[in-house]
């Protein structure tokens, strides 16, 4: 990737980024694609009467091969998590060429290497809704956010979210916060008991203060550190609002819900998307 220095555009794409915590990048994924995820969700569809909660237990969901359906309450809508698993068009999203090396940029491949935190595809209906989450005052790895003026980045998670239809007002959009990454002051909605909390509320995070909706055509990917807060609006109109996310982290971080990859999986990846998948290979005793 050329550097600031070498490309205005890269600059302005920089101070963007810097300066706001994301970045909207329309048409990444072609229609073909978009279609072929779509289809994978009309043939699961019936997955969502299988789901159960995810909590800090053993509960799981129900299982389609490798992928595992579950939601974390009525209100967020069915999650087909480990969705790289689902066939080829997921495996080509690991290193998609419209976002990989941005995301490579800003975590800083070179000092702290990337892997893929958490991998899924969302189907939330109307009245569904995630509540605010994240910001600048959260002390979490993978929620940090460094750029030095050596230019030398450092960001702790990056989020992917690609838009598999089209996202407008009353579709239930992600909502964000420009510019909350760096701000050390708390979000007045994530106040509890004189306490900073990083996630809080059963409302929408499109009724919070200074959220913004970020509207999308099918293909686009909204481009985001994990460190914005950051939610969704509630969905108000028929049908379902489908998205596919997969989180940038430093190879250093666990996957999220501890999902092995396949040994099929491992087999069919390119050399490049196996380091995302498995970053540090397990090691183990000759015998």
């Amino acid at each position: 990737m050329d550097t600031p220095s070498e490309n205005p555009d890269v600059a302005l794409q920089d101070y963007m980024f810097d300066l706001q915590g994301y970045l909207l990048l329309e048409g990444a994924v072609s229609k073909e694609d978009v279609a072929e995820m779509n289809v994978w969700i009309d043939d699961h569809e019936g997955a969502v009467d299988g789901s159960r909660r995810r909590g800090a237990s053993d509960d799981s969901g129900t299982w389609i091969g490798n992928v595992e359906t579950h939601t974390y309450g009525k209100q967020d809508g069915l999650n087909f998590q480990n969705i790289i698993e689902a066939g080829a068009v997921f495996e080509r999203m690991i290193d998609h060429p419209s976002w990989i090396n941005l995301a490579k940029r800003y975590i800083n491949v070179d000092v702290n290497g990337v892997s893929i935190h958490e991998n899924f595809l969302t189907v939330r209906g109307p009245g569904g809704f995630i509540n605010i989450h994240c910001g600048g005052h959260a002390p979490l790895c993978y929620l940090s956010f460094r750029h030095p003026n050596t230019g030398a980045w450092m960001v702790g998670q990056i989020n992917v979210l690609v838009a598999l239809t089209d996202i407008g007002p009353g579709d239930g959009p992600t909502v964000l916060v420009p510019g909350s990454h760096k701000s050390t002051e708390v979000h007045p909605r994530l106040w509890v008991d004189g306490e900073g909390k990083i996630s809080h509320g059963r409302e929408p995070a499109g009724t919070a203060v200074g959220m913004k909706e970020i509207y999308m055509k099918a293909g686009d990917a909204l481009f985001f550190t994990d460190a914005i807060s950051h939610g969704s609006a509630e969905r108000t109109h028929e049908g379902f609002r489908r998205t596919l996310i997969y989180r940038y982290s430093p190879r250093f971080t666990r996957t999220r819900f501890h999902y092995v990859p396949s040994a099929g999986l491992l087999e069919r990846l390119t050399d490049e998307q196996r380091k995302i998948i498995q970053p540090i290979p397990p090691r183990r005793s000759p015998e």
